[in-house]
């Protein structure tokens, strides 16, 4: 994966597009092969380097919404509208919480939600006009902006797929926002795959979004899912397309790999991976 640094073009534009160079090609054959154990050294090695602090931000949880309009195999978090039960949590009960997070100590408030249920849900669309607002965008900047000026906390912001405009709307009311990769194996979005039928996973659109956070300076968080469907080398490729734009902007403070855990709740049959392989990823 290869991009001219001096083309003007969006660097997201060319990472699922072009092919490896040969030492790329080389380094990535090596990972693939080099046992666990070396893998594993190489990399603490690596991370020995460069710091050796663990931090960590206690923070409060805040599901605004759990509706969305994809509905991926693997998720247990999205569920769909239910009679009697509202879409969004209301302004009231996100204070009320944040309030007694910054009481337990608490410094950041992590909102966490469904990618634009309003345009799938009539529901999602009409509680939030009842609310005053045209999107569930206009909601979670609304939501971030009151939590930020009632009670300290520093919003940390998952809002999915969305554009420039939006992001820097954000940014004014938090100190970081998210969005996870997850993976760029074409099988993923076919027919059968965990991603099928679900437009904001689409590899293309998820990497200019965290394009979009780095033109805009914004400190963000992303990274892979593995064991849904992807193999060792396209996992490679993900982190590649991360570390494409992470050297172009400089602006990913936390990269998660997270695996995939099978349960009754989950829509479709995957192997949930063994150990290695998710240590192997982080390695």
């Amino acid at each position: 994966m290869y991009c001219e640094q001096g083309s003007g073009q969006p660097l997201s534009n060319s990472l699922l597009q072009v092919e490896l160079l040969p030492e790329q090609q080389q380094e990535f054959a090596r990972l693939l092969e080099t046992p666990l154990p070396e893998l594993i050294a190489e990399a603490a090695a690596l991370r020995d380097q460069g710091h050796r602090c663990i931090t960590f931000s206690p923070k409060v949880f805040l599901p605004l919404t759990r509706l969305c309009r994809d509905s991926c195999g693997y998720c247990t978090f999205a569920q769909p509208p239910q009679p009697g039960r509202r879409a969004y949590m209301t302004l009231e009960e996100v204070l009320a919480v944040a309030r007694l997070g910054a009481q337990q100590g608490c410094s950041e408030a992590l909102f966490t939600l469904g990618d634009k249920p309003e345009l799938l849900y009539p529901e999602a669309a009409a509680e939030l006009a009842a609310m005053g607002y045209s999107s569930t965008l206009d909601y979670v900047a609304a939501a971030a902006a009151a939590v930020l000026a009632e009670t300290g906390l520093m919003p940390h912001i998952n809002a999915g797929v969305m554009g420039q405009q939006d992001i820097e709307r954000l940014k004014a009311v938090s100190a970081s926002q998210g969005l996870m990769l997850e993976g760029v194996a074409p099988a993923l979005a076919a027919p059968g795959g965990p991603h099928w039928g679900c437009p904001d996973k689409e590899p293309a659109a998820r990497l200019a979004t965290i394009e979009a956070a780095g033109r805009a300076r914004v400190p963000y968080t992303s990274g892979i899912l593995i064991g849904i469907g992807e193999s060792r080398r396209e996992r490679l490729l993900a982190l590649h397309a991360l570390r494409l734009l992470q050297q172009q902007h400089g602006h990913i403070m936390e990269l998660i790999v997270q695996n995939f855990s099978n349960c009754e709740r989950v829509a479709i049959a995957l192997e949930a991976p063994v150990v290695a392989e998710a240590e192997s990823s982080v390695g």
